[in-house]
């Protein structure tokens, strides 16, 4: 926690240095002012870099220098014309409600029992273990959050897919989303976004589905694309304290890296089993 300022960030260590960075939480970290801004470049100089990636749609007042742009984020907004759905959209729409039921979820126990279809998402893509494979108390916590949203889309044969997020400041900011294997075939993910859609619709939310990373396939693209009817630009803060630090610390890394802070490539390269620019995680 910042001295002067409600701002936290998360501080993890600087392998073998005895430093500490800092990292903005998980997805994004919400600022509200210059004076956010101010305590992000003052507050934490203890710390050797800053990586913080601030909401979408925030634009900082000067762009260049420490911060960049990191990617687009979908939207569905409800103020906005819908999405044009193709015939095959309405048509794979019109199946699912033909077997399925789009439903929220309120118990705790059945939110949690959603973690497996998330579990079998890392298996099938084969991130187990990766930057994205998130702890039981992860779930845990969003399953408890008065501000914690659940779905599923369920057939005779159980849940097919299911999503998760929080509601903040008029937003629906999903999470997490995964699918069966069974779901997979007959696409229950469409009707888990058409679902998501008419929630937000009926309680004047904007639907957040997240953005995509240079290294995300072209068919997850496309399918987050069809969904939205904006999107919102994601920035990413990448601050360096003590520069001479950093750069001793960064020596003998690979230019080329993609990781900030660099020295971090190190670990991510032999984390990863060596050099490959489709590293997840990539840019931090």
């Amino acid at each position: 926690m910042a001295e002067h300022g409600a701002l936290a960030v998360l501080k993890r260590a600087v392998r073998g240095s005895g430093h500490y960075d800092g990292v903005g939480p998980w997805p994004y970290l919400w600022v509200e002012s210059p004076r956010d801004l101010e305590v992000l470049r003052e507050g934490f100089r203890h710390l050797v870099t800053l990586t913080v990636v601030t909401q979408p749609g925030y634009v900082h007042p000067v762009q260049g220098g420490d911060t960049s742009f990191l990617k687009h984020h979908f939207v569905y907004d409800p103020a906005l014309p819908a999405p044009v759905m193709s015939r095959r959209t309405r048509t794979r729409i019109a199946r699912c409600e033909a077997r399925a039921t789009f439903r929220p979820i309120t118990d705790v126990g059945r939110r949690m029992a959603c973690l497996a279809l998330y579990r079998r998402l890392l298996q099938r893509r084969g991130l187990t273990g990766c930057y994205v494979d998130f702890p039981d108390d992860h779930f845990q916590g969003l399953a408890s959050l008065e501000a914690g949203v659940f779905f599923e889309v369920v057939d005779a044969d159980g849940p097919g897919a299911f999503s998760c997020g929080v509601v903040f400041n008029g937003i629906l900011q999903v999470l997490h989303m995964a699918s069966s294997d069974e779901g997979l075939r007959w696409d229950a993910s469409y009707l888990l976004m058409k679902g998501m859609q008419e929630h937000a619709r009926s309680n004047r939310l904007r639907l957040m589905t997240g953005g995509m990373p240079d290294t995300g396939s072209p068919g997850l693209r496309q399918f987050k694309r069809k969904w939205a009817n904006t999107h919102e630009p994601v920035y990413i803060m990448k601050i360096i304290n003590d520069a001479a630090l950093y750069h001793g610390l960064c020596n003998g890394v690979l230019r080329s890296s993609r990781y900030f802070p660099g020295y971090r490539a190190t670990a991510g390269l032999a984390a990863m089993g060596g050099p490959d620019a489709s590293l997840p995680g990539g840019p931090f």
